[in-house]
């Protein structure tokens, strides 16, 4: 594979990101299953953040797939899967605090929480919108 372009670059890094969220996700988890509670809201985001990796990393196979011949929308690609990739790991650290909080009854964690809880939404909506935009750019 030609190593010249941005994407070929940043694949090993937008690897790990992805690997991170879907890690992190599955963690938020965890705090839930031994309380056996699992709180709604809380399972609903981690499953979308978690479905959310996962069309990430198919996007970012495919994308190593689609630019080894070296087509021009590379950079294009690369930043919007790094920025999803960004928003999807910021997604589960809130995901992750929310749920200590909730388990653990953790106030520090829970006004960190608190003040990402408007983000949320908007990151996973820019987070897929991104990912569909690296697909149709490949």
């Amino acid at each position: 594979m030609d190593d010249t372009g941005l994407f070929p670059q940043l694949a090993g890094t937008l690897k790990g990101g992805v690997l991170l969220a879907l890690l992190l996700h599955a963690l938020a988890l965890v705090p839930q299953w031994r309380a056996r509670y699992f709180n709604p809201r809380f399972l609903n985001l981690t499953l979308t953040g978690l479905l959310l990796g996962v069309v990430h990393g198919c996007v970012i196979a495919l994308a190593q797939r689609e630019l080894a011949a070296g087509a021009g929308a590379d950079v294009a690609v690369a930043w919007a899967l790094a920025v999803a990739g960004t928003l999807n790991v910021a997604i589960a650290v809130q995901n992750l605090l929310a749920v200590h909080a909730l388990v653990h009854l953790h106030r520090p964690s829970a006004i960190a929480a608190q003040r990402l809880r408007g983000a949320v939404t908007p990151m996973a909506w820019v987070s897929a919108g991104l990912a569909v935009v690296a697909y149709f750019a490949l």
